[in-house]
Order: structure tokens, then C-alpha cells, then sequence
């Protein structure tokens, strides 16, 4: 029942409903005008008229004034304290609460909304699939968030909606394993395009060392940025990478490493050159600037920092490492993950031990063997509209095969992982072998 009283020279429309005795909507809004007030609280009652009705009016009313960037940043608030965001995810985020899509209210979120921004940040950015299925599935989660934790009634069907045609415009889907090495003498041109750099406009980074460092070792901008003297083990001639990235761990996952090869020399060059704490004292972003500056006047630009560490892990491939001592270097768990590093260079097969054996004469006896049986153990997968949940070194990527799908020991990583991703999915456990 609605009611209309003046209020100093104005006229305030309060609508009252109940049911069972119990009041569930009290509204009230101010007029400058007694015809306006019965106007509007004339509309009110018919819309609240019936149960659906009245949740719509909820829905809207909750949402009023709510921008998609508010979400976004009560997420931060909400989850993090629980719950570290990786950097990624961190940064996905930030980019959506900044973006014109953050600008838009909550309420009036659309599918066309989120299909013009993926399409935008393709065109301008270049950002591909896998990134932009990062992008809406984080969307999804924090708009699922808003409505199962905060009673905010935000609906996830702009995102649902939208998916569809992402897909078929291939905006959105499995993203491709970069396999870029260095060829030829493009090591030399960097190197030499660095040194030159460094001696006559580097103000705040030298970027030679940290360039033959990240080759030498296979370890990713961030950890090399982070590391400091303390981390250092003369004796050992070893480094502690701390809070190295991995899809199970985000935080506290520090790991003691071999300093192979020039490396070691290259920590010692860095000791002696300047007294800051940390071993390389640059911002992880300046690096990757650099870099690419360094590559594009080279014409290279189709070269990125990361696929230095594709380029290092292969070289240690190529030295004869076995896969087990190459995964203590670059830190990878699951030595699957390994498999697209192990791109050798055909001559490079001249240069390992067992070449000695081949010529004829010297070959070594040949021995009965057995055939090893493959050991299997039961281990979850997440199977999501767009493929299964593959962890890459820039985040998640997706599978066509469940055979080539990451498999996570317990049913909460995997479902960890699905949440990451937006929450659209299944979890399955299937044997898998181990290595």
C-alpha cells in the first residue's frame, strides 16, 4: 500500500508491501511534485505485484548505482585475504576495473558489452584465445561471487550469453604452446644490441646480464628480479627463487637451484657491480621493455622475453641433461610439462657421450631387456567447454585430448582450478601415468 505525505515543500511516496504478516519492501522516494510521487508509486505496486515481479525489483534496486569496477574491486577485498591472487589473475583483473567495461553498471552488463570488449582488446592488444578466456572467466567469477556472497543480484547470463559467439569468432578457446627459440645468430645481435644499449642510454637497468642470464638459467623475469644476495650459496653455488610460480601453489613455493654454466659467473659479475640488495635490481617490467625494443630494432619482434626460458631449458636439453635435472632448474613439478622444451637441434645430437658409440666398432654389447610397464595413478582432470584445464607459464591454456590434460592429486586443487577459471566445468578422475 503506498502512501504520499509533503516533506518540506516536496512530497515523499513510501510503498509497503507484506505477506504473511511480515513486511519484505519498504520503499520510499521524494518528489517534487504530489502527481509524480503517486506516479511513480502507482508503477511500484503493479510491478511488485506478484513474486517475480518483486525479484526483479530487487535485482534492480540492488544494483543501482553498482559499477562492474566495484565488483571488481570488493573482490580484491573479499578474496585476497583468504586466498592470494596470482599475479595474472591480479592483472587480468585490474585491466577489467580500469577498462570501459568497468565503467558499465553492474545491472546493465550485456552480452554485446563483453563480446565488443574481447573484440577491442584482440584488435588493439592482440591478445589471443587463452588470454581472452582468462578475461571472461574471470568476469564470470567475480559477478558469481557478487551474487553468492554478497546478495548482490547480479546475474552471470551476459557472460553465458556471450561465450557462444566468442567461440565461433575465435576470440576465446585453447590457446597454442609458444615454441620460439633463438636461431642462427640472433643470440650475438641481442647480446651485442644489449651491450651497446647498456654503455650509451641505459639509466635504471642493464639489460646484457640479465639477457644471458635468462638464457643460461631458463628462469622467468619476475624470479630473476627477485632474487638477493642472501639467496646466494657461495659454497653450493646454488640461489633460492622464492615464491616460484606454480599452478598449485601461488605463494611460499620457494626452490633451491643449480647456478649452471655462466650463470654462476654471471651472479658473481652482478655482486661486484653495484651494492643493492637485490642481484638484479630492476623492475620486471622495465626488463620486458627493454627486451622488446631490443628484438623489434633487430627486427625480431616476434621474439618475447618468456621464450628465453624456452630457449635455456632446451639448451640444457641439449647438454645432455636428463628431464629430471632440467625440471630442478626450471622448477617444473610434472615433467610433462617439459615435453614441448625438449625441442633439440639435430647437430646437437653430435655433442652428446653416447655419439661416441655410434661409429661401428666400439658399439657396446647389447643387453636383454625388459620392457617397463607404465605406472598409473588415479588423478583429477577439469573438463571445461573449451577443452581441459592445461597449466602454461602465462597461465591456464586448454587441451583437446583428456590424455594430454594436467592432472591435479586432489579433487580441491582441481576444483581450485575451476574456479580460476570461471566455474563452467566438470571434474573427472582418470588414470593417468607418472613419470
Amino acid at each position: 500500500m503506498a502512501t504520499i505525505i509533503p516533506v518540506n515543500g516536496k512530497w515523499r511516496a513510501t510503498v509497503r508491501k507484506k505477506v504473511d504478516g511480515k513486511l519484505i519492501l519498504n520503499k520510499s522516494r521524494t518528489f517534487a511534485s504530489k502527481k509524480l510521487a503517486e506516479d511513480w508509486a502507482k508503477r511500484l505496486e503493479v510491478d511488485v505485484q506478484d513474486d517475480a515481479g518483486l525479484l526483479r525489483f530487487k535485482e534492480r534496486d540492488s544494483l543501482r548505482g553498482v559499477l562492474v569496477s566495484d565488483l571488481i574491486e570488493r573482490y580484491f577485498q573479499y578474496v585476497e585475504p583468504v586466498k592470494p591472487l596470482g599475479a595474472t589473475k591480479r592483472n587480468v583483473l585490474e585491466t577489467l576495473r580500469d577498462s570501459k567495461l568497468g565503467k558499465r553498471p553492474a545491472g546493465e552488463l550485456s552480452a554485446q558489452d563483453v563480446l565488443e570488449y574481447c573484440r577491442e582488446r584482440q584488435q588493439l592488444y592482440g591478445n589471443g584465445p587463452a588470454t581472452l578466456t582468462q578475461y571472461v572467466g574471470y568476469l564470470r567469477q567475480v559477478l558469481e561471487l557478487a551474487r553468492t556472497a554478497w546478495g548482490v543480484m547480479v546475474s552471470t547470463v551476459a557472460v553465458d550469453d556471450a561465450k557462444p559467439m566468442l567461440r565461433h569468432l575465435g576470440l576465446v578457446g585453447q590457446g597454442g604452446s609458444r615454441d620460439r627459440r633463438l636461431v642462427g645468430d640472433e643470440y650475438q645481435r641481442l647480446l651485442a644490441w644489449f651491450q651497446v644499449y647498456d654503455e650509451s642510454r641505459a639509466k635504471a637497468i642493464k639489460m646484457a646480464p640479465v639477457f644471458r642470464f635468462a638464457v643460461a638459467i631458463a628462469m622467468r623475469r619476475e624470479e630473476i628480479c627477485r632474487i638477493r644476495r642472501a639467496d646466494v650459496d657461495h659454497e653450493a653455488r646454488t640461489v633460492i627463487v622464492r615464491d616460484r610460480k606454480d599452478p598449485r601453489n601461488k605463494a611460499g613455493n620457494d626452490q633451491v637451484i643449480p647456478l649452471l654454466g655462466e650463470s654462476w659467473a654471471i651472479v658473481l659479475e652482478q655482486l661486484e657491480s653495484h651494492s643493492d640488495d637485490l642481484i638484479f635490481p630492476y623492475d620486471p617490467i622495465t626488463v620486458s621493455a627493454v627486451f622488446q625494443r631490443g628484438a623489434e630494432a633487430l627486427g625480431l619482434g616476434d621474439l618475447r622475453f618468456h621464450d628465453l626460458r624456452h630457449e635455456g631449458a632446451s639448451l640444457l636439453f641439449e647438454a645432455g641433461y636428463s628431464i629430471e635435472e632440467v625440471a630442478l632448474v626450471t622448477g617444473h613439478k610434472n615433467w610433462n610439462m617439459l615435453r614441448r622444451y625438449t625441442q633439440l637441434r639435430p647437430a646437437s645430437l653430435h655433442h652428446k657421450p653416447a655419439a661416441a658409440n655410434l661409429a661401428g666398432a666400439d658399439v657396446m654389447p647389447k643387453q636383454e631387456s625388459r620392457k617397463a610397464s607404465t605406472v598409473k595413478r588415479k588423478l583429477w582432470v577439469v573438463k571445461t567447454p573449451d577443452g581441459y584445464l592445461h597449466p602454461l607459464e602465462d597461465g591456464m591454456g586448454y587441451v583437446e585430448a583428456e590424455s594430454d590434460a594436467w592432472g591435479w592429486p586432489t579433487a580441491a586443487e582441481a576444483q581450485d582450478a575451476l574456479e580460476e577459471e570461471g566455474g563452467a566445468g566438470e571434474l573427472l578422475r582418470v588414470l593417468m601415468p607418472v613419470s
